[in-house]
This record gives C-alpha cells, sequence and structure tokens, in this order.
C-alpha cells in the first residue's frame, strides 16, 4: 500500500483506507474514497498541486496533503499483447477512435468488462475470448487495449 499522493498520472489504484482526524475522514468518504474504489490519477497542475483524481464516473482535485491520507493498493496495468494467457483480465482502457471502440465492442472487449487472452505471439495477432466466444484481435488493436488481472483489478 501507498499513498495516493504517489500515483503518477494515468496510474490507478484501488481504496484500502483513510487517514486523517474524523473531519477530513469524513470528508473524503463522502466524495468516494471508500475502500474496494478504484481511483486514477488524470492530470496534475502544472507546479504539482492539486491533482486531478478520477473516481465513481467523475472527476475531483485534491491537495497532496489531502491525497496523502488515502491508501491506495496499485492496480498493476499492462496492454493485451504483454497480457498472460489463460488469465482472467479486466479491461481498463480502449484507447481508440469511434472505428475501433466499435469493432471491439463487437467482439465483446469493452471498457469494465473481461477478457481472456488464449494465444497469439507477441509480433502478431492475438487471440482471446469473451463470455465463452472466441476471436482475433490485430497486434496495434490490441496494443491499445489496455488490462489489469481480474484479481486485482475488483472495483
Amino acid at each position: 500500500m501507498r499513498p495516493l499522493s504517489t500515483l503518477a498520472v494515468g496510474e490507478r489504484g484501488v481504496v484500502m483506507s483513510v487517514a486523517g482526524d474524523s473531519g477530513i475522514r469524513r470528508r473524503l468518504r463522502a466524495m468516494g474514497f471508500v475502500a474496494g474504489t478504484e481511483v486514477s490519477a488524470r492530470r496534475c497542475a502544472p507546479m504539482g498541486d492539486p491533482v486531478a483524481y478520477d473516481l465513481m464516473g467523475y472527476c475531483l482535485s485534491l491537495r497532496k496533503e489531502e491525497a496523502a491520507l488515502v491508501m491506495v493498493e496499485p492496480v498493476p496495468m499492462m496492454s493485451l499483447i504483454s497480457a498472460p494467457v489463460g488469465v482472467r483480465l479486466r479491461v481498463l482502457e480502449v484507447a481508440g477512435g469511434w472505428g475501433m471502440t466499435r469493432k471491439l465492442a463487437a467482439l465483446g472487449v469493452v471498457e469494465g468488462g473481461f477478457v481472456v487472452r488464449t494465444g497469439g505471439a507477441e509480433s502478431g495477432p492475438v487471440e482471446v475470448e469473451v463470455e465463452g466466444r472466441r476471436g482475433t484481435i490485430g497486434h496495434r488493436m490490441a496494443e491499445r487495449v489496455t488490462v489489469a488481472l481480474a484479481e486485482v483489478a475488483k472495483a
């Protein structure tokens, strides 16, 4: 576990606990920082403070001293290409345009969904299974799909 304030922009974590006096703990929990909630660092102000975080479908800015009170477990992220074969993965992000997102959605690969990489070389297409259906995703498309191990990313 580490403080939320140490997450780099683009990193994700799962809230484990909130420290501080009862007033600030209550305020942070009311904003959505409760155990099990996934949070990601979206962007940082030019001088490094405050930092904008995404959680529960909205964006929230916190000063570093407030973010230091929230303890998170980082979620290890990887592209679909570098994901292990035969392991259930949670899709965190599909970084593509409308057409690519639509093609992947037709296979069942959507943000928040689950996928299993069933094969494919690191330089060629990637074979996947989504809800019992098998399909193949081109190398360039698979590069742009960010996933995490499903056991770690439970939020």
